[in-house]
This record gives C-alpha cells, sequence and structure tokens, in this order.
C-alpha cells in the first residue's frame, strides 16, 4: 500500500553482484521499516542487466541506473499521480555509482546509504582492497563450480552470517539466469580503480556504515570520507564487508534512526 509517507529506496549491489545476493534483507527492512519500500536494481553487466556490456566509467554505470530509477519512478506517477521521496542504499562499488549519481543528479534523491565504500584518490590502494585478500579473491574468480564460488565469496566477506544449502542454491539459480562474464567483471574493477571525484556540487544527506572486521577494504577509508566531507559515520565494531548480511538488524537501526530525522 503506498500512502503520502511512503519512502521507496533504491537497493544497488557491488561488484559482480546482483539483487539475490541481498538474501533476505529487502523482506527485513520493510518489515522493520512500515513505510519504506524497496526496488532493488541491478549494475550494468550484473543481475538482469547481465547482457549488457559493462561501461567502464562509474559516470556511464550511474546513468545506467539512473535510468532504471527513473522507470520506477514515471510508472509510480501513472499510477498514483504522485511523487514518493526516494533514497539510495548501496554497498562497496554500487555505492560509488550512487555517489556519482547524486553528484550529477543531486535533485533525484532525498538521500543515501553507503556501505563500506572507497574512493581512488582519496583512499590509497592498499586499502581499498586490502593486500590479504588479493589471493582469495583470485581463488574466487579462477573457480569455475558456482556453489563454492559464492561459498568462498561468503566466507570472505562475512564472519557469522550462516551459510545455508538454501543460500547457496538460491546463488547458484540466480547465475544459471543470469550468467554474468568475466569479461564484464573486469570492466566494472577498472571503472572502480579509474573513479575520482570531489564533490564540488552539494549533495543530498548521506549517511556512511563501515565495519572494523572488513577484510576486503579498510574501514579508514568510509572514515577519510566522513573526515573530508563531513558525512554521518557509524561504525560496526565487528562486523564483515557485507554488512547486510553480517548484522541486518544493526543496519536497520542505523537507517531508521537516521531517516527519522530526516
Amino acid at each position: 500500500m503506498t500512502t503520502n509517507n511512503t519512502k521507496y529506496w533504491f537497493f544497488i549491489r557491488g561488484l559482480m553482484r546482483e539483487a539475490a545476493h541481498w538474501e533476505d534483507f529487502p523482506v527485513l527492512f520493510e518489515s522493520a521499516l512500515p513505510g519504506n519500500k524497496v526496488i532493488m536494481i541491478d549494475l550494468p553487466g550484473s543481475g538482469q542487466n547481465w547482457r549488457t556490456k559493462c561501461p567502464m566509467t562509474i559516470s556511464e554505470m550511474a546513468e545506467s541506473v539512473r535510468l532504471q530509477a527513473k522507470e520506477h519512478i514515471e510508472a509510480h506517477l501513472r499510477k498514483h499521480g504522485k511523487d514518493c521521496p526516494h533514497y539510495v542504499l548501496a554497498i562497496s562499488l554500487g555505492g560509488m555509482v550512487a555517489l556519482e549519481w547524486l553528484q550529477k543528479f543531486p535533485g533525484d534523491l532525498k538521500g543515501g546509504v553507503f556501505i563500506n565504500i572507497s574512493l581512488s584518490g582519496i583512499n590509497p590502494f592498499y586499502q581499498r582492497l586490502k593486500p590479504k585478500a588479493w589471493l582469495p579473491l583470485l581463488d574466487i574468480i579462477s573457480t569455475r563450480d558456482i556453489k563454492s564460488r559464492e561459498e568462498k565469496v561468503l566466507k570472505l566477506t562475512t564472519s557469522q552470517f550462516e551459510i545455508k544449502e538454501s543460500s547457496l542454491k538460491r546463488r547458484v539459480d540466480a547465475y544459471q539466469s543470469h550468467p554474468a562474464t568475466k569479461m564484464n567483471f573486469v570492466r566494472q574493477l577498472i571503472a572502480a580503480s579509474r573513479f575520482r571525484t570531489d564533490f564540488k556540487k552539494r549533495t543530498p544527506p548521506i549517511l556512511l556504515l563501515n565495519s572494523l572486521g572488513d577484510r576486503l577494504v579498510d574501514s579508514d577509508c568510509s572514515a577519510e570520507l566522513h573526515s573530508k566531507w563531513q558525512w554521518e559515520l557509524k561504525t560496526h565494531p565487528t562486523a564483515n564487508h557485507d554488512l547486510p548480511l553480517e548484522d541486518p538488524q544493526w543496519v536497520i537501526s542505523q537507517i531508521g534512526e537516521w531517516i527519522s530525522k530526516k
């Protein structure tokens, strides 16, 4: 049910991740925050967009994401004859794309929440991807068996998340429906490594969430963005990289508190 107080959230995943990789988080989010509705958007080259050749710049990726979002907004207007506030929640690479979207088109969204992100030119490469993660990541890339690969992804990016057979099956089924290519993985990686921004334009309110136990991205990356632009920052004391899977209730609690002040 849509009301005058409804808020829509565009959820965007990270490097070669897709909507299915949110697991149950969108359901938990909507249940815990009544009046907040989730629309999941895939990056170009991933998920529903797996046939798309991924651009090699974050700017072009942001344009693709924005077009997908605009389709929802326009459909909502046609159906209800009124607009609702829209926000974005994004993790890792998805956060870079959403930040570019906010900078280029600050009127589109009321705000954004970004989880464990980093930016080239501000955060050094050895913090953007910790050296201890290089070999495990290469192992994941070279693993052909999808179930084994997804299990390795979860073991690298979560510490407390219970890896169930049902979760692995869901991920295998998602890949079989949307078999993203390694070339698109490389193109997404190149886009991420090239992305720089100085945020000369004013952006809507931003909340940063990071994890002290992140084994992929150093938590200092978000701390530096907080220091540079005074964006609000909340830090989880133990969680790994994939915060929405690791501790969904903590993430939802932080967002609920933040959105209540808007």
